[in-house]
């Protein structure tokens, strides 16, 4: 079991550092988004960036990088949890909102839905958004698993330990974003 989990340690090392070079490689770096850095929302830990529009497919489902500003995203793993989501894996099924707000009036700004996809280093939720530079506060709207169609089994032999999903959107808010075009 030890040489086991050193194993998968030295993995994730590895990808991590593969993952930065590659970012590094490609002529981009990734921003934090808000001061509040890595938050616990629930069962998972979470975190945003911000970095140039990328190119998505299929691109009919996608915003396209033309006409957009910058990449925002949200990375998130699981804890311990009771739905069997694998620890420090990603969370499948979610469908995450956000709202944008000027840091200083309260005004909103922008609102969005985040989107389910891949990148060299790991699914991850995000998109393509037009803003002007500026400070923001940002904040998720993350809703139950449920609403996509994802199941749960209960039953006394293969059930989970949860008996539902949670039934009103969790919240996380990352506030004094200031957004500067690096690129």
């Amino acid at each position: 079991m030890k040489k086991l989990l050193a194993m998968l340690l030295t993995g994730a090392m590895v990808f991590g550092c593969q993952a930065v070079a590659f970012a590094e490689e490609a002529g981009f770096d990734e921003y934090e988004l808000g001061v509040e850095g890595e938050q616990e929302v629930d069962f998972m830990t979470m975190s945003m960036v911000y970095f140039q529009p990328v190119d998505m497919a299929p691109a009919e489902n996608a915003t396209p990088k033309e006409g957009s500003d910058l990449h925002i995203e949200v990375d998130l793993t699981a804890n311990e949890n009771p739905y069997s989501f694998p620890v420090d894996g990603w969370v499948p099924y979610l469908s995450i909102d956000y709202v944008i707000n000027d840091a200083e009036t309260g005004e909103e700004v922008l609102t969005g839905s985040m989107m389910p996809m891949a990148a060299s280093d790991g699914p991850h939720y995000g998109n393509n958004i037009a803003l002007e530079e500026g400070e923001y506060n940002i904040t998720l709207s993350i809703k139950s698993p449920a609403e996509n169609g994802y199941l749960l089994h209960v039953d006394s032999e293969t059930g989970v330990e949860a008996d539902n999903f949670w039934e009103e959107p969790l919240t996380a808010t990352w506030t004094g974003w200031n957004f500067v075009k690096e690129w």
